[in-house]
């Protein structure tokens, strides 16, 4: 073996060794870090469905819309509405401290923000004559600041509240009129649009619970 030849084999067991630290290290760290993500996550999960169900006590994962049948029936009622975008994460009851159920939580991602997805939760409270929307906190937004970013803030939010969930959400750009009806984002139409659908997906999966259970 000549110096160059010598000299080549050198270089790549020194870039082989030290590929193989990278790779150890990361692993490190991310065993390390991945513990405390999961720990910030489900605190972030927890504290937006209290956000949206502040009179709840208990949050139980509702095991039927995990299944495949369940699944199948909600896309199927995504594909007859004008919904689009929506994948549907998980669904939680909202239950009272003696038990009762006072609707569901709905966590659901649109993937049609400007900024890429946008992923909320929804509360749903079915315990009265009609269904109602109890509000919406977001888990995940990445809009334009000052524009799609708005949607965070009350003015927008909190239109969602009260909301009758028996018919489909409408955002408006000239003063809303209807029950149904929501003042869009000034200069974020998609953003408003992606954060109705989502919404829109929620109404439509607690629909998709009720004719289930009869």
């Amino acid at each position: 073996m000549n110096k160059k030849e010598s000299s080549a084999l050198k270089d790549i067991l020194i870039v082989t060794c030290i590929t193989l630290a990278s790779g150890i290290l990361l692993g490190f760290v991310y065993n390390i870090t991945k513990g405390p993500i999961a720990r910030e996550k489900e605190a972030a999960r927890i504290a937006s469905e209290q956000e949206v169900f502040a009179d709840a006590k208990e949050f139980q994962t509702l095991p039927d819309t995990e299944g495949e049948g369940f699944q199948a029936a909600f896309e199927n009622a995504l594909a007859e509405s004008d919904v689009t975008g929506v994948k549907l994460n998980s669904v939680d009851t909202a239950g009272s401290v003696d038990g009762a159920e006072l609707g569901y939580v709905v966590d659901v991602t649109d993937s049609d923000g400007y900024g890429g997805d946008i992923q909320i939760m929804v509360g749903v409270r079915t315990e009265g004559e009609e269904p109602v929307i109890n509000g919406i906190s977001f888990l995940a937004l990445s809009e334009t600041a000052g524009m799609g970013m708005k949607a965070k803030e009350p003015p927008f939010k909190d239109q969602f509240v009260d909301l009758p969930a028996l018919s489909r959400i409408e955002y408006v750009k000239d003063g809303k009129t209807e029950a149904n009806e929501i003042d869009a984002i000034s200069g974020a139409t998609i953003t408003t649009d992606a954060v109705t659908d989502a919404v829109n997906g929620a109404i439509l999966a607690v629909e998709t619970i009720k004719e289930g259970a009869k």
